[in-house]
């Protein structure tokens, strides 16, 4: 078998253009590096390189080949290594990620209830990540908003995500039992900025509107004790601690009727998988709040 260090060689010399270059890159010294091209060379039985310039050398055309080849390996190798690593990780607790915050923040509220050990990625997925995450193994079960089935993965329906929004005492629509999205027209609004599809929604929905995002929660926390800018909270968030913190005496939290203000929420994973995560969605089910 080659040495993947003699492939990580010929493709650095492929991207780098020289031998100097090449050690230069890699660290080593430039005979190290034509050594061990020439010793590629042997094991493959085949030429890599015109030598028929003077004091330098260049790939041919099966060197260049070889190149190509070399880097798919060496990505495979290391797409290997992760996935075997992933998957000794999950073996023991649940991994559990989301394309939105609010149904990790849920899981988290009920966690001390909950017999099946688990850890929760805050960092919300883009959408066409998700399935990627599951099949190399980094994620067991993944919070999304729209239904996922194919050969390896499925999705189990959990409930509706919907939106409220605290509002400083004073403001006239705190009186209102609930607001429509176009009733907060011209407001200001903290918000975290790692809110998967909400960000677009709101944004949508809310005419003249100002965001003022915050790259974390905290952040978020912090400047909601001491402004009276409104802040947005969920059916499923609310129960959480961090967010409990916000609501002071001075704001009245109401929840936002609109009929674009419910967003569906499905756990995928693995079908293989299957009997390791279902046990924790259906909990979730029975308890998701309305």
């Amino acid at each position: 078998m080659i040495d993947p260090e003699l492939l990580e060689k010929l493709v650095a010399f492929q991207k780098y253009g020289t031998l100097s270059a090449t050690a230069d890159h890699l660290l080593v010294t430039q005979p190290t590096v034509t050594r061990s091209m020439k010793k590629l060379e042997e094991q493959l039985g085949v030429a890599l390189f015109d030598r028929s310039i003077s004091n330098r050398i260049k790939l041919n055309d099966t060197g260049v080949l070889a190149a190509t080849e070399a880097q798919k390996l060496l990505q495979a190798h290391q797409d290997f290594e992760k996935r075997i690593q992933n998957f000794a990780h999950q073996q023991s607790e649940l991994q559990i990620g989301g394309v939105m915050p609010g149904p990790s923040i849920f899981a988290t509220t009920l966690q001390p209830e909950i017999t099946v050990k688990f850890t929760v990625d805050f960092q919300p997925l883009a959408p066409e990540a998700v399935v990627d995450e599951l099949l190399a193994y980094k994620k067991h079960l993944i919070f999304v908003n729209d239904e996922l089935n194919n050969s390896e993965i499925e999705s189990m329906y959990l409930g509706v995500e919907r939106l409220g929004v605290a509002l400083d005492n004073f403001n006239p629509l705190a009186q209102h039992a609930s607001v429509s999205f176009k009733e907060l027209a011209g407001l200001s609004f903290l918000v975290g900025q790692n809110i998967g599809p909400w960000r677009s929604l709101i944004e949508d929905c809310i005419p003249n509107a100002n965001f003022l995002y915050q790259e974390k929660f905290t952040a978020v926390n912090e400047l909601s004790k001491y402004s009276n800018f409104p802040f947005f909270f969920s059916n499923l968030s609310k129960l959480s601690k961090p967010t409990a913190t916000r609501f002071s005496p001075s704001r009245t939290k109401v929840m936002i009727e609109d009929p674009n203000n419910a967003m569906e929420v499905y756990g995928a994973y693995r079908k293989q998988d299957r009997h390791l995560v279902q046990p924790l969605l259906k909990n979730l089910a029975q308890k998701w709040p309305q």
